[in-house]
């Protein structure tokens, strides 16, 4: 049994038995079996989609709450969490295939279709266990996928309800959770029976899922790390730039994100007012447990986690680097708390910026030249997001082309999911696409089909 913990007050809130070897291979199983049937036609997949979308609506509170328990996410957050679900499964529900016709003359006819890869497992992480599941099932369900589902060992129960919820509105076979450890996740890479696998997570854990899916050559899609910068030029509304940044890395989530920006460079004259404005943000972020009313940004997921990014901000003191903290880190809160930390007076070349912090510390790092910025943008293993802030949007979209990342930004910085909008990394932030229609393309097989005709004469 896995025993699951709220964050905010370290409570035992329940205990999730781990699937087995046989279950996992029932389930395969299952999923196999329900790929036949009604899931074949596309409207019971699209009249499903929308009735999963009208589910987490209606129990988008109940759902919320579960949520802010396990995760420890403050509701609000939680609650928009679920908007975004809802979101994507009513975008994927109304999708409409179509067959592109490649050429088509009097003596051939070529074109593509698509049809399922057959039974998928997705690998969902604890920092958004609804949104990124349904980023998963939304493309997988619509193509016409059966699925496996492993949430993360410490934020099933959000999960649970929900395929408790959904299961009436999908055959029987379509949707199967199978919560568990490593070993549940390793046991649907390794699975010959699994066509598909979608798993979101750190770049050393996509390193060990790829190596586990080649045996059996499964199509593979990795949105993994992301250390992702913030150029701002001199020219730009730093304000503005400065309380858009801040909602990305003190947001409820505590900067538990993987497209928040983890790391700003900032043109050197505008360098201390970028500070300045981060450091007046910080200090009207109200932390607490995320059931309190008003509380603006919970607890670290993990006190791991905690001591990780704490550890990053202790080497930052010891490079006499400024770490502006509005108080010691909640005392009389039993939780994984941790203050916002603006960080400046850093070496672009400290841990704290050149790894993934995945918390609520931000490094602000002066650059003199664009060479300078491109080099510091463009360094370091990751690429997932980057965003560029400049009053003149041509010099920002050129410079922003340079960068090596999945998603480019100008004057903005990521967002919630939009589904209408594919989603993925370069270098090792992972490979393949999520959401839109390359979520689609990623979920399914693509086939070319080719008529010749006989030509009198």
């Amino acid at each position: 049994m896995i025993a699951i913990h709220n964050p905010a007050t370290l409570a035992h809130l329940a205990d999730v038995p781990s699937a087995t070897p046989a279950e996992i291979d029932a389930a395969v199983a299952t999923a196999q079996a329900a790929l036949d049937g009604p899931w074949q036609d596309p409207g019971v997949r699209k009249a499903a989609l929308a009735d999963i979308a009208d589910i987490m609506e209606r129990e988008t509170e109940a759902l919320a709450h579960i949520l802010t328990l396990e995760q420890g996410k403050p509701l609000a957050t939680a609650r928009m969490e679920l908007a975004t679900a809802i979101r994507i499964a009513r975008h994927y529900a109304a999708w409409d295939d179509h067959e592109p016709v490649i050429r088509d003359t009097p003596g051939e006819r070529v074109w593509t279709d698509r049809i399922p890869l057959g039974v998928a497992g997705m690998i969902v992480p604890w920092n958004f266990p609804i949104t990124i599941l349904m980023m998963k099932l939304g493309p997988g369900l619509r193509a016409g996928n059966t699925v496996l589902v492993k949430p993360s060992p410490s934020t099933p129960l959000a999960t649970l309800r929900l395929a408790e919820l959904i299961a009436p509105v999908l055959p029987v076979g379509v949707l199967n959770v199978v919560p568990g450890d490593a070993g549940v996740g390793a046991a649907l890479c390794a699975h010959p029976g699994i066509a598909k696998l979608s798993f979101t997570g750190s770049t050393p854990t996509g390193r060990r899922v790829m190596a586990s899916c080649a045996p059996t050559l499964k199509r593979l899609t990795l949105e993994l790390g992301g250390n992702d910068p913030a150029i701002v030029f001199a020219d730009a509304d730093i304000p503005a730039a400065a309380r858009r940044l801040a909602m990305t890395v003190f947001s409820g989530a505590a900067g538990q994100i993987c497209q928040a920006c983890k790391r700003v460079y900032v043109e050197r004259p505008a360098h201390a007012e970028m500070v300045a404005a981060f450091e007046e943000i910080v200090q009207g972020i109200r932390v607490g447990d995320g059931t309190d009313a008003g509380v603006m940004m919970g607890p670290l997921h993990t006190a791991g986690q905690r001591d990780f990014v704490g550890g990053l901000l202790d080497d930052a003191r010891a490079r006499k680097a400024r770490v502006f903290q509005d108080g010691p880190a909640l005392p009389d809160l039993p939780g994984h708390f941790m203050r916002p930390a603006v960080v400046s007076g850093i070496a672009a070349d400290a841990p704290l910026v050149m790894q993934e912090q995945f918390g609520p510390a931000l490094p602000i790092v002066p650059f003199d030249t664009e060479a300078e910025a491109l080099a510091m943008a463009n360094s370091g293993e990751l690429g997932l997001d980057a965003s560029v802030w400049s009053a003149d949007e041509d010099r920002a979209l050129a410079f922003a082309r340079r960068i090596r990342a999945g998603s480019l930004f100008i004057n903005t910085h990521a967002a919630p999911p939009d589904p209408e909008i594919p989603f993925g990394g370069a270098k090792q932030s992972g490979f393949g696409a999520e959401l839109g229609d390359w979520g689609i393309d990623d979920a399914s097989q693509r086939r070319v089909l080719k008529i010749e005709r006989q030509v009198a004469g």
